[in-house]
Parts: structure tokens; C-alpha cells; sequence
């Protein structure tokens, strides 16, 4: 499956690269194009009225309920010759309770030899396992990937990103059953309220037969932020350093996945704690019984400031065929502070159901 989602990511650019070469377009474009897509219904409640994942560009999840992670991809990839590829991802979700179209990624791939390709443009953040294909649903257990790793959200981890605007050289080498990838980027990171710049990083993995993978990755950048704001001003010009690893295993009807990160950021809070600086990780173990997939995950994430929060996930999986997977899950999350909700909660542990339907296309 790992595989076959990767193939999205291989090429990607500006539709301006493609003018040089209209009139062959024109003659071969159904020949060089191949068009796919991603689409996801969820629905979740919780036991508390203070929003889940709720922020200035989310309404979140609440006692109410609510259709928040509800999402459609649609990927355009096409070959302008034996070693250069343009890509790029529509992407909608749910905003301010209305559907946002934006531009997910779009970058251009030349392939400089066999086994060496530059990438520019927008591109996916190459940090953590599933970040690539993270919006698709398919491509693993749970209904969203986990948030102690995976959260675009301000006060969250802040380990990974959706993507940023650059460059990376990307090796790639194949031994026996064995795959190996170096991907050295940098770039920049833009936020809603702030930015990463001069952003460099590697991201290096191993990949054994689709069965046991393994990556490791590290980044740092300066944070460009508003100096007006009390709240952000202090982060201005500071580092913006990240570490991450983690181990995937996909072995007969056994699958496992582990990851953990640590996040430095070069600023202190008021009272003089390393507000940014964080560590998280998780673990998630499920087994395959025939169409059946249950699987268990628990999240752990730390701030130096006392934040943060623990999160437990029973799910359950049923696969109706390759490209549709219909998803359960029980969480319970416990908080130290605010975590990810959009305010302090009213209750230190709340209980979240989850039902999803994934497709690809």
C-alpha cells in the first residue's frame, strides 16, 4: 500500500512548467497524465464541551458533534519527458464549518541520474512515516493519524508540517529486497501566524520489502513571527529544531507502527520555561483477521511548560475492498493543561467516538 500512495509524491510542479511544451501536451496528454484522489467521511462526538482540535481556522469536535476531518484530495501527475514530472494535490476540508480548497503541494521532479532526482516547488515535509500521504486514510489504521506527531495545530507538537517551499535532492537506492532513501531539503515553512525560514533538513529511511520500515529524520530553521503580538513576539528570529524516528512493521496479519520526536525551540515563556520544547511519541498494534482489522494506539505528548496530554484508541477496521475501509474508534484523552483543545477543558480526561469512511480513487 506504502508503495503505491508513495507513486503520488515522485513528481509534482507549477502549471507554468507545462507551457514550454503545449502543442505536445495537446497531442498526448491522456497518454502522460494519470489523475487520483482520496476521500474521507468522519463524524466524532465527545463528552465535553470544549472543542477537540478547535482553533482559529477549525471548528473542532465537541459534545455536539461534529464532521471535522471530513476530506477530499485530488492528485494530478503527468510526464513531460523520460526524467522530468510535474505533480500537484487539491485539497479540501472542512474550515470555519465551509470546505477551503487550497494547493496541498505542486513541485516539479527532474531526474538527474538513475538514482538521484531534484525536487522544487511545494512539497510534502518528508518527516514521519505516513506524513506523505497523510490525509489519505487507506494507507493506515486509524481514522487520523496521531496527533502527537501528525497536528498542524499552533499549540501542538509542532514535529511535523503539510508542506514546505524548496528544493531536496532525493537518493534512492535499491539492494536486494532492501530500498534505502536519503532526502536532504530545505526551504521555508509558511504558517498562518508565523513562519519557519531557512529551513534545512534530512530525512533517511529504510525500507525492507514493504514489511519492516524504518526512518529517521532532523530539521531546524528560524521563526519569523509577528513582533507586535505579545504572545508571539518572543519567538522571533529563534531556532526551530526537531528530531524524529520511528519503525513500521507490516509482517503477515501483524502490524505495528512506533514513532517519537523532540521539539527545541529557542524561546522562554514569561515565567522562563522552554514553552516550545517538547517530546512525544506513540505506539500502535493491530492484527488482521481476514477483512477485520482491530488495533489498539496510545499517544503521549509532554511540554517543558506542564502541557500536554495522553491519549488511548481502541479501533476497529473493516476493509470492503482495496480502496474503501470503513473505521471505528473509542478514545479516552487525558489532558495536563490545554493540549489540543481550544481552551483549557472543563474535565482532565474526555471520551471521544469516531466513525469513518475511507476511499481512494
Amino acid at each position: 500500500m506504502e508503495r503505491k500512495h508513495k507513486r503520488f509524491l515522485q513528481a509534482g510542479a507549477v502549471l507554468g512548467l507545462l507551457l514550454p511544451a503545449q502543442m505536445l501536451w495537446a497531442e498526448t496528454w491522456v497518454d502522460r497524465t494519470r489523475l487520483d484522489g482520496f476521500f474521507s467521511t468522519r463524524y466524532s462526538i465527545t463528552d465535553e464541551k470544549v472543542a477537540w482540535q478547535g482553533d482559529h481556522d477549525a471548528a473542532g469536535i465537541d459534545k455536539d458533534g461534529s464532521f471535522y476531518g471530513t476530506k477530499l484530495g485530488l492528485n494530478v501527475i503527468s510526464s513531460l519527458s523520460d526524467r522530468v514530472n510535474v505533480a500537484t494535490q487539491l485539497f479540501s476540508s472542512i474550515q470555519d464549518d465551509a470546505y477551503v480548497v487550497h494547493v496541498d503541494w505542486a513541485f516539479a521532479s527532474f531526474q538527474l541520474k538513475d538514482t538521484l532526482a531534484l525536487r522544487t516547488g511545494k512539497i510534502k515535509y518528508p518527516v514521519g512515516i505516513v506524513n506523505e500521504y497523510v490525509e489519505v486514510g487507506v494507507a493506515y489504521p486509524w481514522i487520523q493519524a496521531p496527533v502527537v506527531i501528525y497536528s498542524e495545530m499552533m499549540q501542538g507538537p509542532q514535529a511535523t508540517r503539510e508542506s514546505y517551499t524548496g528544493g531536496s535532492l532525493l537518493w534512492d537506492v535499491s539492494a536486494g529486497d532492501w530500498a534505502w532513501t536519503l532526502d536532504v531539503f530545505g526551504g521555508q515553512v509558511d504558517l498562518t501566524r508565523m513562519a519557519v525560514r531557512q529551513m534545512m533538513g534530512a530525512t533517511g529511511r529504510a525500507n525492507w520489502d514493504d514489511t519492516v520500515i524504518f526512518q529517521v529524520s532532523g530539521y531546524r530553521g528560524k521563526m519569523e513571527t509577528d513582533t507586535s503580538n505579545p504572545m508571539m513576539g518572543p519567538m522571533n528570529n529563534q531556532e526551530h529544531a526537531a528530531v524524529a524516528g520511528g519503525v513500521k512493521i507490516d509482517w503477515n496479519n501483524l502490524l505495528v507502527y512506533a514513532e517519537m520526536a523532540s521539539v527545541t525551540m529557542d524561546f522562554k515563556d514569561m515565567a522562563g520555561v522552554a514553552a516550545g520544547d517538547s517530546d512525544s511519541w506513540y505506539a500502535t498494534l493491530g492484527y488482521r483477521f481476514g477483512k477485520w482489522l482491530p488495533h489498539f494506539t496510545y499517544q503521549n505528548w509532554d511540554r517543558k511548560n506542564g502541557d500536554g496530554h495522553q491519549i488511548s484508541t481502541l479501533g476497529l477496521n473493516y476493509s470492503v475492498s482495496h480502496k474503501v475501509v470503513v473505521k471505528a474508534e473509542l478514545s479516552q484523552v487525558d489532558t495536563d493543561g490545554v493540549g489540543l483543545f481550544e481552551k483549557k477543558p472543563t474535565d482532565d480526561s474526555m471520551n471521544m467516538f469516531s466513525l469513518a469512511v475511507d476511499t481512494v480513487f
